[in-house]
């Protein structure tokens, strides 16, 4: 939520920030005494028309501010580097609709589930499910209790960043059977939209002898594939259901090559347990489809506002060179050569949109300062080649409507 704040208020503070100080140097500078003087003059005939000028920039940089922020913003799925964050290092998702009572990462283990076939260096994080609502991104009700994975919270850890409510020693009070609070953890996104609580609430569930039982929210995780649930300690899990002893939900860690027939060979040994296997990759993509359709969204209306922009732009060329036949012979009768001339035209229709461009992609980048690791080098290079492309497209466009009206 903070993050969301905190995009809306620099992006906007930005965009004010710039118009003030547009406005600040073309009123400084219209008012310089030289009034021979080429810069001047451009300078002039743009306060003469602060109208026009003002409605093409904020047009422009509104619409190039939308549309690179939510570009900005997308998540992407192709890079592995940029998903250990949301996945913890691990490849595949794996859930059972019958539980799995053996210890995966042993022989003992594989052996009972024909599973000898996998890589050595194959790594099993395990997790107990109490199934009660989703929780995720998929189910837009609101949720008071999610379902609960218990797995051991030190492998958990040492994969997933947890972000503490309090220390960890007040986190990790025991459970009794008096009542005390366990504490879970829950991703970010789940906790404002899905759970609407914050950090120190509680969640109420009964145990297996019908005992109310307090889950304290203690932390949160960074939107990862465990969104839609809760995760608590192993032991605190299996004290509350006692009953619950076997895995329904499995991370699997391999090498990016072995990914695919891993999951071959899971499908295959595990058919009986009704097992569904998927790279946690998609999973995230499919937790992000929302998001995205919020995004394209924004980014449509963004593109709309663009093109009000570049029109506005085009326009106000087209009205200002249109009236300016008397300032063209006038520049000719003191003698400027058609050169100088087009240079002051170019000149004086470039620093508006350029300078709007410069406006709208540097607040877009600002406001996603929160997330600059989340954002991958792919983005930051279609970022950099979008904008070359726009500024591009505007000199090109000015410089030849100018030449066609000089000539």
């Amino acid at each position: 939520m903070l993050k969301v704040v905190l995009f809306i208020l620099i992006g906007c503070a930005w965009l004010i920030l710039g118009s003030y100080l547009g406005w600040h140097l073309l009123v400084v500078n219209s008012r310089k005494p030289n009034a021979n003087n080429r810069k001047q003059l451009v300078w002039s005939s743009l306060y003469a028309n602060r109208k026009q000028a003002v409605v093409s920039f904020l047009t422009l940089a509104l619409g190039v501010f939308i549309v690179f922020a939510v570009g900005l913003n997308r998540k992407g799925f192709g890079d592995s580097s940029q998903l250990v964050q949301g996945t913890g290092g691990y490849s595949l998702w794996m859930e059972t609709t019958v539980p799995v009572y053996y210890d995966m990462n042993t022989d003992e283990g594989r052996r009972q589930l024909s599973l000898m076939d996998l890589p050595e260096d194959a790594v099993f994080l395990q997790f107990l499910r109490y199934t009660a609502d989703d929780a995720s991104c998929l189910n837009l009700n609101k949720v008071s209790t999610p379902t609960v994975l218990g797995v051991d919270m030190q492998l958990f850890e040492q994969a997933f960043a947890i972000d503490h409510y309090k220390t960890k020693e007040e986190n990790i009070e025991g459970y009794h059977s008096n009542g005390n609070i366990v504490p879970c953890y829950v991703d970010e996104t789940v906790l404002t939209w899905g759970l609407m609580m914050s950090l120190g609430d509680t969640l109420h569930y009964q145990d297996a002898h019908g005992q109310e039982v307090k889950l304290l929210l203690a932390g949160t995780l960074p939107n990862t594939i465990l969104q839609g649930n809760v995760v608590i300690d192993k032991e605190y899990f299996t004290e509350i259901w006692p009953e619950i002893t076997g895995s329904e939900v499995v991370l699997v860690k391999v090498d990016d090559h072995e990914v695919e027939p891993t999951k071959t060979i899971l499908a295959t040994a595990l058919n009986e347990y009704g097992v569904r296997v998927m790279p946690t990759g998609e999973r995230l993509r499919q937790f992000y489809q929302v998001t995205d359709t919020y995004l394209s969204i924004f980014l449509t209306l963004g593109g709309i506002g663009l093109l009000v922009g570049l029109f506005s732009f085009v326009i106000v060329i087209r009205k200002n060179l249109a009236m300016k036949d008397e300032d063209i012979r006038l520049y000719q009768m003191l003698g400027y050569p058609s050169l100088i001339i087009e240079k002051l035209l170019v000149d004086e229709h470039l620093r508006v949109p350029l300078y709007a461009i410069f406006i709208g992609v540097t607040g877009a980048i600002l406001s996603v300062c929160t997330s600059f690791a989340n954002v991958s080098y792919g983005t930051w290079l279609l970022c950099l080649a979008y904008t070359a492309l726009l500024v591009a497209g505007v000199i090109y466009f000015v410089r030849r409507i100018v030449r066609r009206k000089i000539e």
